[in-house]
């Protein structure tokens, strides 16, 4: 190890920097905030604007997208349909408050307006005998439908994530089902019986009324006071003792029906018995017993409530949509950045390694699934009131294939990417419309083709280059932070090949030391006991062990031609292959059938014949999911100061910690080979089965991981699978022969090499 002075540095917040979020943020809300300064100064006009509210609904949808698929490889192809969710919800909360005023069901719900596309379902049935359906009623109110905009479509997606995620359905199997789902949808939404209008959506969108309740002001004429010898309290008096006899036979009184104490008469709808003619001339209000009372000629009929096609309202849509267009980046760039950001990215970088560390991905897959489908429900909820009408078609397969194309334009994994894909292909497509409409898709194919084959990053990777703040930047600069100099001045090839060789003599004396002391311990009891395994694949007999078992602080070498089961055996252990037959027991506890993450969690570490690991984190944030007790889902959980020690004295060990902040994509095979191993010591297990740590290894390298595994030794018990012979001896250790699936001989190094059976099978005369 070098004595130069290392730089600590903080794992960076997020996965490219801090400011690779704040940047884009500002220019999200610079540009969002343009369009009012336009409209203001009369340079855009209010449908402008209307246009890119929508937009920014659909911003949102992408944002969602980016988010399962951009940082954790799950391509879904129904963000369309749960952003439908999300319209349709608004939807309906529009529809109960448009159409015809006053036309209500049998028990006095107010009817929507798109029910009224919907033809009686039996002979002779009239409106009057229809009954607002049940599904309806929960979309009277603001307050519930924004709930259920985002609820229903996570709930959905929660649904759908838990049976395909535990089934470990992914890559193109998940995608074509997803699509599958948003075909069977659309197909739904669009017959009529479901009445939710078919083809023709949810219509009629008038007006947003706050407070849940829908109530019609009218001012009478005093003329008109005067001549029927009404008053206001007379007509008050009416309304009262309506509500009274509803009591007193036990009707249930319509939601919300109230009256205001002074000024005009105010009347709640739905309200049963009250009815406007289309005109909206006359008011009736009719009395359970008949006594009636009509109100005609009125001077002023206005509504509570904000009408959708005021400029001012448009306008206020458009600053909530773009509010929520922040809000949700800011909470999805937490989520990245946070310690679940990074298990999201190990996901997608090599899943089962999460799952030999003891996590369970398919509970993270479904969070964060659940949460990117509230996105594109939040989204939808947004698009209706600003649309006008939202119908079936916005969720038909083409829409949730359009999404893809908007993240991978802006630049799949970074969020903000999403946002600008979005903006930029939807104002395209509404330019080209207008002036190739035939041509339009054909222009948008050709740019997605050019993205994916010359600009796989989007236009966010331009931008960043731009900016001078690209992710490779990142990787430079910080990755040979702290690194000491290649040699001090003046020193020749000579003086650092000795060097080189004075080093290797230190550690083959440290290795020599650390076999006497092994030896040594005293095994105890069995840690592990493998009873009558068998293993069959298609009839063939790729594992057949009567007997295994291995100590405390116990080294095991396991040694053997190809195809000899020596990774079946590991795997058997591990809990990745099911055995057709016997028993793994683990401190006495049947682990046979116990899933990986399980099996990982009680103290059985796994590292595979290749590295596995996170490409695309940094050497510390490969360590840092390592960390015991922190399988759970967590966005918030920093490192300790000891935890933080107990990773850099690690990799301080392995040489790895100058390197601790580059990414493990730009790491040598072998410094791959030590992460994955130093992780598995981090965690703490009390087995460690290593496949193969010495392959593509140079002689120092095997050295120094000979040293790793003898320190290790004091404190875990390991199974090192291997083939080179050189290595073995290093370790010195008892060595089990596997040929066939079968035991075949066990002892020491030199007891194996003289093994006739040995020699004839594995070793070679």
């Amino acid at each position: 190890m070098s004595d130069a002075k290392l730089v600590s540095i903080e794992p960076r917040s997020g996965l490219l920097g801090r400011l690779e979020w704040k940047f884009p943020l500002f220019l999200i809300a610079v540009f969002g905030l343009l369009v009012p300064l336009l409209y203001k100064n009369d340079l855009y006009g209010i449908d402008d604007v209307n246009m890119w509210g929508r937009y920014m609904c659909f911003a949102l949808i992408a944002i969602g997208l980016d988010l399962v698929w951009g940082y954790t490889g799950m391509l879904s192809l129904c963000q369309a349909l749960f952003f439908s969710f999300g319209g349709y919800a608004m939807g309906m909360y529009l529809a109960h408050h448009g159409g015809p005023e006053g036309s209500v069901d049998a028990a006095g719900w107010k009817m929507p307006a798109c029910l009224f596309v919907v033809y009686p379902g039996k002979v002779g049935e009239t409106e009057a005998d229809w009954l607002v359906p049940w599904f309806w009623k929960p979309f009277w109110w603001i307050s519930s439908t924004a709930v259920l905009a985002v609820v229903i479509p996570a709930v959905v997606a929660g649904v759908v994530g838990f049976l395909v995620f535990r089934s470990r359905v992914k890559g193109v199997f998940f995608a074509i089902l997803t699509q599958a789902l948003t075909v069977m949808a659309a197909s739904v939404f669009m017959v009529n019986d479901m009445k939710l209008g078919g083809t023709n959506g949810v219509t009629r969108f008038e007006r947003i009324v706050t407070g849940g309740r829908e109530k019609i002001e009218i001012t009478l004429k005093p003329e008109e006071l005067q001549k029927r010898s009404l008053t206001i309290e007379s007509v008050k008096s009416v309304l009262d003792k309506y509500k009274d006899s509803a009591r007193r036979d036990g009707t249930r009184p319509p939601p919300g029906g109230s009256l205001a104490q002074e000024g005009p008469v105010l009347v709640s709808s739905p309200w049963r018995g009250v009815n406007i003619n289309k005109d909206y001339k006359d008011l009736v209000i009719s009395e359970a017993g008949g006594t009636k009372v009509t109100l005609k000629d009125v001077a002023e009929l206005r509504y509570r409530g904000f009408d959708l096609k005021e400029d001012s309202v448009k306008f206020n849509l458009y600053l909530i949509t773009l509010g929520l267009l922040i809000l949700v980046y800011l909470m999805c760039r937490y989520i990245v950045s946070s310690r679940m950001g990074r298990v999201l990215v190990a996901i997608r970088d090599n899943e089962d390694r999460l799952r030999f560390s003891g996590f369970k991905p398919y509970k993270y897959k479904m969070a964060v699934y659940s949460f990117s489908a509230a996105i594109a429900g939040l989204g939808g909820m947004m698009y209706a009131p600003q649309m006008g009408i939202f119908t079936p078609h916005n969720m038909e397969p083409l829409k949730s294939i359009l999404v893809v194309v908007w993240v991978a334009v802006g630049g799949r994994g970074t969020l903000w990417g999403a946002v600008i894909g979005a903006l930029v292909v939807n104002y395209g497509y509404n330019f080209l419309t207008s002036r190739i409409p035939e041509y339009w898709m054909f222009v948008l194919a050709a740019v997605f083709l050019g993205i994916v084959l010359f600009l796989p990053g989007g236009i966010a990777s331009l931008l960043k280059q731009f900016g001078g703040w690209s992710k490779g930047q990142w990787k430079k600069t910080v990755g040979r932070r702290g690194r000491a100099s290649e040699g001090e001045p003046g020193e020749t090839d000579e003086d650092a090949a000795g060097l080189a060789a004075e080093e290797m003599r230190k550690r083959l004396d440290r290795i020599a030391m650390l076999r006497s002391v092994t030896q040594e311990v005293d095994v105890g009891r069995n840690l592990l006991d493998v009873k009558d395994i068998t293993v069959l694949f298609d009839g063939f007999k790729a594992l057949d062990v009567n007997e295994f078992s291995i100590g405390h602080r116990e080294l095991r070498v396991i040694i053997g031609p190809n195809g000899a089961g020596k990774t079946t055996l590991c795997d058997v252990i591990s809990g990745k292959t099911r055995p057709t037959t016997g028993q793994v027991l683990f401190e006495g506890a049947d682990i046979t059938h116990e899933p990986e993450a399980d099996i990982a969690q009680l103290g059985v570490g796994r590292k595979f014949q290749t590295p596995t690991v996170y490409d695309s984190l940094t050497v510390y944030e490969n360590m840092s999911l390592a960390l015991p007790g922190r399988q759970g889902i967590s966005l918030g959980s920093r490192n300790t100061a000891e935890e933080k020690d107990s990773i850099r004295a690690l990799l301080e060990r392995v040489r790895l910690l100058d390197d601790e902040h580059r990414e493990v994509a730009y790491l040598s095979h072998g410094q791959r080979q030590w992460l994955e191993i130093s992780m598995l010591i981090l965690t703490g297990p009390k087995l460690l089965l290593v496949d193969e740590p010495a392959a593509g290894l140079t002689d120092e390298e095997t050295v120094l991981t000979a040293e790793l595994l003898l320190e290790s030794r004091e404190e875990h018990s390991i199974i090192v699978i291997e083939h080179d012979m050189e290595f073995v001896r290093l370790l010195d250790s008892h060595v089990t022969v596997l040929n066939e699936g079968q035991v075949m001989a066990e002892g020491s190094v030199a007891e194996v090499q003289a093994n006739e059976d040995v020699k004839e099978a594995y070793l070679g005369r």
